[in-house]
């Protein structure tokens, strides 16, 4: 009987150390995978609309496309795409950053620079800069190019309420501007409500995009979910993620190899 009872108990204490241990596993596999998968619903969370009401107001913003001459056939060796900025149908969109970022496509061409330029609504010029595209070997840099306005330029933070143009231009000829391409879009900021806010402090980056982008934040959306791009290149569902952002727009699948 001693022996039956020695037996019980080191059985039971073995049943035990069985279910510690697989309880301990069914606890930690859900964190495990959770970790792996956490941007799977973000594409779900970019709309399919991203006007808001005050962009067609009286006097609104219209955005412009320009090529001079036949600078297609001279600059531009894309045939598909040209010099694209970022942004909605309207040519507007909004943000709640004081020093937002934009964001643009520059196409394979032979020209030496493309020129950033900000103005604001009595078209005075804010800030611009200008980037070298002729890389080693003649090569011309293309792709997705993007700039956050610097606060350490001595720059005003954008206005609330205010309209703003951002020009892009692709200088075909240092010699010749009237074969310039440019392009250009517009950008507001506005007044988040606190709760927002508040909300945008206290999550994660994949949980900050879909706060943007219910909000109608063009901006801020675009370029939160570039850096996670950045950041997880081979992530099929933020690839999802962006390519439905882009097409929400009606700019299509642009490579984003190249980012500023």
């Amino acid at each position: 009987m001693a022996w039956f009872k020695k037996l019980s108990r080191y059985t039971l204490l073995t049943i035990l150390l069985a279910v510690i241990l697989t309880l301990g596993i069914a606890v930690n596999t859900p964190v495990k995978v959770q970790a792996q998968t956490g941007f799977e619903s973000l594409s779900s969370k970019i709309p399919e609309q991203w006007e808001f009401e005050e962009a067609t107001r009286s006097g609104a913003f219209v955005p412009m496309y320009m090529q001079g001459g036949d600078a297609r056939c001279n600059c531009i060796q894309d045939s598909e795409r040209s010099l694209v900025a970022l942004v909605p149908a309207s040519g507007i969109g909004t943000t709640m950053a004081e020093y937002p970022t934009f964001v643009w496509y520059v196409p394979r061409s032979t020209a030496p620079t493309v020129e950033f330029v900000l103005r604001d609504a009595s078209n005075e010029k804010i800030y611009s800069l200008k980037y070298a595209l002729t890389q080693e070997g003649g090569a011309s840099a293309h792709g997705l190019m993007s700039l956050t306005l610097p606060a350490s330029a001595n720059i005003s933070p954008l206005e609330i309420g205010q309209d703003y143009r951002w020009e892009l231009v692709l200088v075909c000829s240092l010699e010749d501007h009237s074969s310039d391409v440019i392009s250009e879009g517009g950008i507001r900021r506005v007044q988040p409500d606190s709760t927002l806010v508040s909300r945008i402090q206290q999550v994660t980056s994949p949980e900050r995009v879909a706060l943007y982008a219910d909000a109608r934040l063009w901006y801020d959306t675009l370029a939160t979910l570039m850096e996670l791009r950045r950041d997880h290149p081979n992530d099929k569902s933020l690839a999802e993620a962006w390519n439905k952002l882009l097409n929400s727009v009606g700019l299509g699948v642009i490579s984003d190899k190249r980012t500023n």
